[in-house]
């Protein structure tokens, strides 16, 4: 009779036991954390929230964006003008004749239309003619020195360095060259006039030779023909 009465309090002792152990898990179990509703919202909510037209900012916002343009490369500097461009430089005056006066050579220049008489160290067109010679002068200016050769002289060397084509026929007598009128002399005395006449007898008998120069070549190459 005992025997049974140990087996049923042993029975009640093992459930008395694992309620107790249920009851102690329960009461240690940690609580869950309420989650903020604004904070679990759905997927779907989230997608409408961006999409919706009054959440986003108006684009008038980047206006300032687009004017600004922070790709867009800036406008070139203007370029600054140093000042005005220089003056072109004084015209070389030309050489139209040279004379011995007194045993001094002396030049007659053309300087910008006008044409005068010029000696060694005189100044013409911003320069200094520093040496006369028959048929031109040396003519400094500045830091450079030029030589102005005879205008005459140019024309009679090319003149007789060319020659002349052979005739396919016959033809009238060249016409003779222009003639160059020399300057005006200006108060020289008569020394000076009396040279520049000189000068004008030698430049038509030079133009003459040539001209005769011509004719015999011409008549030279007919005769070959």
């Amino acid at each position: 009779m005992l025997r049974p009465l140990r087996l049923l309090n042993l029975l009640l002792s093992l459930v008395a036991a694992l309620i107790g152990v249920a009851l102690a898990k329960t009461w240690v179990a940690p609580v869950a954390p309420v989650l903020n509703p604004v904070v679990t919202k759905s997927l779907q909510e989230t997608e409408a929230l961006a999409y919706n037209s009054v959440a986003r900012p108006p684009l008038t916002q980047f206006e300032v964006l687009l004017e600004k343009n922070p790709f867009k490369q800036p406008p070139p500097r203007p370029v600054r003008s140093s000042g005005p461009p220089p003056p072109p430089p004084i015209p070389l005056p030309s050489l139209v004749g040279t004379m011995l006066v007194d045993h001094e050579r002396k030049a007659i220049l053309n300087d910008r239309g006008k044409a005068n008489i010029y000696a060694i160290g005189q100044q013409v067109a911003g320069g200094v003619i520093a040496e006369i010679k028959e048929d031109r002068i040396i003519f400094k200016r500045g830091d450079t020195t030029q030589e102005i050769m005879l205008k005459a002289a140019i024309t009679s060397a090319t003149a007789t360095a060319t020659p002349s084509p052979a005739p396919a026929a016959p033809q009238a007598a060249p016409a003779a060259p222009p003639q160059v009128e020399s300057p005006p002399v200006g108060p020289a005395g008569a020394a000076d006039t009396d040279e520049l006449q000189r000068r004008r007898e030698e430049q038509k008998e030079r133009r003459r030779q040539i001209l005769e120069q011509r004719k015999a070549a011409r008549q030279n190459m007919r005769r070959s023909d």
